[in-house]
This record gives structure tokens, C-alpha cells and sequence, in this order.
């Protein structure tokens, strides 16, 4: 049985004894803040560190605009706990996919964390782009274990480290149902062309003949010179995947067919897989933010009401049993009313996309029970003190 620690958000206290002058509104041990180191220490999630140790934090940064993306206080607090004990953090992220926007090279990233609250100041550690400045910073990783993908392209930042602290911000994902541990290592962690390859069914982008007016403006962004303008192909051995040539093409002739929302948790989940095996599953230790539940990844430049109230922080040192932990959380608890989460039945989470994308959490539970049924079980146990 895998140990799932929590602590509640809750900051509950007797207005009666404070009014009577018993205890006091001034009481830190209430905060969320201090309440990130007791759970760090009664989970033991950061004693896979030693001495020296470089310890990668991975966090999603968010992008212009995106307001509910984990605070840096806590951040901050992570990353100090690290250095307690003898290791050397860094905070990173990863390009997404494209060419044209900030949150899809390095040093775009770099500008979006410092706009929304991270930078060395903040969090006491350095941002370091997981894939470097431009997106193309990975590891080939062999992936026989695999269900659908056989490889998979794992961050060289992820590659460097010793050890990695997943710092996820749990919430509605259009493409994974739940973006969470699983998919921030399993998306991530990867290079843009594991994200190509977990997104869409074709090997690399097509340019369909009869669309293409052979502008030219495919080859002018493509950095890896491998497009064909005059034949109007693409040269599979030379294509970086980066879908750098689709958001160029003004008339739409570059297509992708996108995978379905089986199969891209499936892939999610070959990743992750992929990652912790890169590494060593025992390298690794997990914390989910069950804080602003928003219907939507941060990837987006808005946030839409929570769907359900605060819940509070989980860790712990098996990624599939945190995540199962928090999808049952949310599962739970009370929808808020003006949400999306109110107009429909079903689980909270799965049904914000059942007549859209089809995203749905449970594909990937679906998965862990056929890979190992034991990776779903947890006990889940409550932190209120030391």
C-alpha cells in the first residue's frame, strides 16, 4: 500500500477563545506555508536527498496572463527544505510546443516565470530551462516497456540532475482529463518532440499538395532545414517535430491528425514511465497543489473559476498513487456553484470534456490497472501536527 501524506487547507480556529483572549488570530502554525514543511517532513518525500545532491524542482510556470499557478512562497519553501538538507536546487520548465510564442522556447519561459512571480529572489534558486534556450536540449531515452511510444526525448536539465521534486498544480486538463504528477512529468519533462509524438498519430507533420502555394514561409521558420519546399515534403530525418511550420503556414496546408483522448493519456503515461526509468523511480519525490482547481491547464493565458473548493497538499513518493489520491479528492468534494463543474454529472473533472476533447482521467487509471493494479492503492493519511 503506497502512503499518500495530507495536509488541509483549512486554517480553522475558535473565534470564541481568540475574542476571550485564550489564542490568538496571529497563529503561523495555521499557515498553508508552514503547514508545506510539515508535510515534507512527515512524508519523508525530501529524504531521498544527499549531500551535494542537484535536485531539479519541476513546476509549470504558466504563461502571460495565467493566475493560478502555484505561489512562489511555496516554492520558495521547497527549495529551502532542499538546501537544509545539503542539496543544490533548481526550478525548471519546459518549452511547449511551436516556435512563435514565449512559452514555447527557453528564454520565452524565463520571461513568463519572472512575470508571474518566479526568479531567483522569490525562490531561493535559479530558473533553469529544462530544454534549453531554443526547445532542442533532450536525451533519447529507449522505451521497450512502452505501450504506444518505443522512445522517448527526456529534458537534458531532468538528465542532469540527481534528484527531481515534482511540484504539480493539480487541475482540469484538456487533453489529460487531470494535469498532475503524471503529466507534469510525463509532458513536462519531455523535449518537443516526445510532445509532437504525444499529441498527434503522425510521425511528422504533412503538407497536403493541392493547399500548398509554396510560399516559403514554412522554410523560413523551420531551424532545421527540413522542409522541401519545391517537392512540398518533409524530410522525416532532418524534422525536429517542433510544429514550428504549422502555426507559419497562412494557409493551413501543414496538417497533423490529433491523437484521441485514449490514446494521448496512454502516451502521458509512456512518458512518465519513460522519465522514471531514465532516472531511477527512486530519484523522484511528488507534491500536488490541490489549491485553485481551475477547469483548465496553465498553459492558457486565463483562468476560469475553481470547480471545487481548496483542498489542501498532498506528497508522496509514488506518482501514480498521489495522483489517484487527488483525483478521488476532488472527486469528493462540494462543486462550486458559477463553475463548469455544475453543469453536468459525472466526475468533476472528467465531464468539464466529455462532449469536447474527451479528456478523462480514468483512461490512464484504466492503464495503471492493467501495467499494476497495486499503483492505484493508498492509504491516505492526515497531517495535523508533528
Amino acid at each position: 500500500m503506497n502512503n499518500v501524506y495530507f495536509v488541509n487547507s483549512r486554517a480553522i480556529i475558535n473565534v470564541k477563545d481568540v475574542n476571550a483572549g485564550k489564542i490568538s488570530f496571529f497563529n503561523s502554525e495555521l499557515s498553508l506555508v508552514n503547514k508545506l514543511s510539515m508535510l515534507i517532513k512527515k512524508s519523508k518525500v525530501l529524504d531521498i536527498i544527499e549531500k551535494g545532491d542537484i535536485v531539479a524542482i519541476k513546476m509549470h510556470w504558466g504563461d502571460h496572463g495565467t493566475m493560478k499557478t502555484i505561489r512562489s512562497i511555496y516554492v520558495r519553501k521547497l527549495a529551502l527544505e532542499i538546501e537544509s538538507r545539503g542539496g543544490i536546487p533548481f526550478i525548471t520548465e519546459s518549452s511547449g510546443l511551436g516556435l512563435f510564442y514565449d512559452r514555447t522556447f527557453g528564454l520565452g519561459r524565463l520571461k513568463i516565470a519572472r512575470e508571474n512571480g518566479y526568479t531567483w529572489e522569490t525562490c531561493c534558486a535559479p530558473l533553469i530551462p529544462l530544454d534549453g534556450i531554443k526547445g532542442k536540449d533532450y536525451v533519447k531515452v529507449k522505451n521497450e516497456e512502452g505501450v504506444q511510444l518505443k522512445e522517448v526525448y527526456v529534458g537534458k536539465a531532468i538528465m542532469d540532475a540527481d534528484k527531481i521534486i515534482s511540484l504539480a498544480h493539480v487541475k482540469g486538463h484538456p487533453r489529460a482529463g487531470m494535469g498532475a504528477a503524471i503529466k507534469n512529468i510525463g509532458v513536462g519533462c519531455v523535449g518537443k518532440r516526445s510532445k509532437f509524438n504525444l499529441h498527434f498519430y503522425n510521425e511528422i507533420p504533412e503538407i497536403i499538395a493541392n493547399e500548398c502555394n509554396q510560399c516559403g514561409k514554412c522554410t523560413q521558420i523551420c531551424p532545421e532545414n527540413a522542409i522541401d519546399i519545391n517537392n512540398k515534403i518533409i524530410i522525416n530525418d532532418l524534422c525536429s517535430r517542433c510544429y514550428g511550420c504549422i502555426g507559419a503556414c497562412p494557409n493551413k496546408a501543414i496538417k497533423v491528425e490529433w491523437c484521441n483522448a485514449k490514446d494521448t493519456n496512454i502516451r502521458i503515461l509512456d512518458c512518465a514511465n519513460a522519465v522514471l526509468r531514465a532516472k531511477g523511480p527512486e530519484n523522484f519525490g511528488f507534491i500536488n497543489f490541490l489549491i485553485d482547481i481551475s477547469p483548465i491547464c496553465d498553459c492558457v493565458p486565463y483562468n476560469d473559476h475553481n470547480v471545487v473548493q481548496d483542498i489542501g497538499i498532498l506528497a508522496s513518493k509514488n506518482i501514480y498513487a498521489i495522483d489517484v489520491a487527488s483525483f478521488d479528492l476532488i472527486n469528493k468534494a462540494p462543486r462550486l456553484p458559477d463553475s463548469v463543474a455544475t453543469q453536468k454529472s459525472g466526475d468533476v473533472l472528467s465531464q468539464i470534456f466529455s462532449d469536447s476533447t474527451g479528456a478523462d482521467f480514468r483512461y490512464i487509471i484504466d492503464q495503471l490497472k492493467k501495467d499494476n493494479p497495486e499503483n492505484l492503492k493508498y492509504n491516505l493519511i492526515e497531517i495535523e501536527r508533528l
